[in-house]
């Protein structure tokens, strides 16, 4: 068993250069690239980064299946930052970032093999090579892009298995607001904290007010490049329609699809299933934190959920997960039929689910954005069953029926 585990490691490991070699790497690192590029020229990065995309666009007709440019569209705030690696050698700044990149990408993997119970950790030791191939249980390249995201997630994750394992949450916070800094959405991982722990409340409104000071406060200290910023923004959704996987991005591709502005119904939606999802959350925290269930049981539903509240969720925003949507179709799964039975089931939804998603990107968003729903579904539909509460309600509707049908009987 030990030797075709590290077989399975070492081709896993192995197939990587050659992976590398036979794609394109790098993609996002390159728009941090040009980036830091302008900087060193006194430019402004974003309007530099929109001249290209008008650029490209007026003349599309010329080179109809030419890659479409990307802006840089982290806020200003991080500027500094690369100023900073635009000082250092350029070899040493990459050789550094991959290295962290690499640690990361592989904490995150780490991470998931801490929500397994002691049952499931050696069979998942051999589907956590497949990590980085299939984010979300979907194949794609997205680990191959360099998107900071891998190396934020891993920061945060690896510190809320330390607030998981002592209950020191600082370290998490201070993650989570570093992450904001890059990608505000991210201050839904606060969710994680004030669902997993007792009494943090506070903190968790602390760290979201730090957050959107640190935003609000942007425009009044850079007012010409907050403005640009939020333009190219603003053009990531108009010219690269890239929406993402979520509910209210899949909604978002239909309607742009149709020639339909995708604002404010994109924006509707995403209200329409957030509020609900996070009393879903909130219920479910509180039964984990009356002993219903483990933390083995709740934290991957958990990390499903918070991702669920991203409004705009990517390939590199399921990466994190896809441990812990194995684990939950694996659980539910496992409930309801034998081993052999669960697995045969498991093969047969993800086979003609990767098979759909790498058609095209469009079908990898709808499928990803679908097996979420799906999965998070599942594991909260596994974990009420764990809760006394549930059951006695479940129990006493079963009994009204009853009695409504005893009536009709007499009648």
């Amino acid at each position: 068993m030990r030797a075709a585990l590290a077989i399975l490691w070492i081709c896993a490991f192995v197939a990587v250069p050659f992976w590398i070699a036979a794609d394109h790497v790098g993609w996002d690192v390159a728009i941090y690239h040009h980036a830091i590029r302008s900087l060193q020229l006194h430019h402004d990065p974003y309007w530099d980064a929109i001249a290209i995309q008008d650029a490209f666009h007026r003349t599309l007709a010329f080179h109809p299946n030419a890659t479409t440019p990307f802006s840089y569209v982290y806020s200003p705030i991080t500027l500094p930052l690369l100023r900073l690696i635009g000082a250092l050698p350029v070899s040493l700044t990459a050789s550094l970032y991959w290295i962290l990149y690499v640690f990361c990408a592989l904490s995150l993997v780490w991470v998931g093999l801490q929500l397994t119970q002691p049952r499931e950790h050696q069979p998942f030791l051999f589907i956590a090579p497949a990590v980085l191939f299939f984010p979300g249980l979907l194949q794609h390249d997205a680990i191959l892009s360099g998107n900071v995201a891998v190396i934020l997630y891993g920061f945060v994750l690896a510190a809320a298995v330390l607030g998981w394992r002592s209950g020191k949450w600082s370290w998490c916070y201070l993650a989570i607001l570093l992450a904001s800094c890059f990608k505000p959405p991210l201050l839904s991982l606060l969710a994680i904290p004030l669902f997993s722990a007792r009494r943090q409340l506070l903190p968790t409104a602390i760290t979201a007010a730090a957050g959107g000071a640190l935003l609000a406060m942007q425009p009044l200290v850079c007012p010409s490049l907050f403005h640009n910023f939020l333009h190219a923004i603003e053009l990531q959704f108009t010219y690269n329609r890239d929406f993402g996987c979520s509910p209210a991005g899949l909604v978002s591709n239909l309607l742009v699809a149709h020639g339909i502005p995708y604002s404010p119904a994109g924006t509707l939606v995403y209200v329409a299933y957030a509020l609900p999802l996070f009393g879903l959350l909130l219920y479910l925290s509180r039964e984990f934190l009356a002993a219903r269930f483990t933390l083995q049981q709740w934290i991957p539903v958990l990390l499903v959920g918070v991702i669920l509240l991203n409004p705009r969720i990517m390939q590199y925003d399921v990466l994190p997960l896809t441990l812990p949507m194995a684990l939950i179709g694996w659980r539910s799964l496992s409930r309801v039929t034998s081993r052999p039975v669960a697995i045969l089931i498991f093969c047969a939804v993800l086979a003609p689910a990767n098979l759909f998603a790498v058609q095209t990107l469009d079908h990898w968003k709808t499928a990803e954005g679908t097996l979420l729903v799906v999965v998070f579904a599942a594991g909260c539909w596994d974990l009420l069953h764990w809760s006394p509460s549930f059951r006695a309600d479940k129990i006493a509707a079963q009994l009204k029926r009853q009695q409504i049908a005893d009536l009709k009987e007499l009648k």
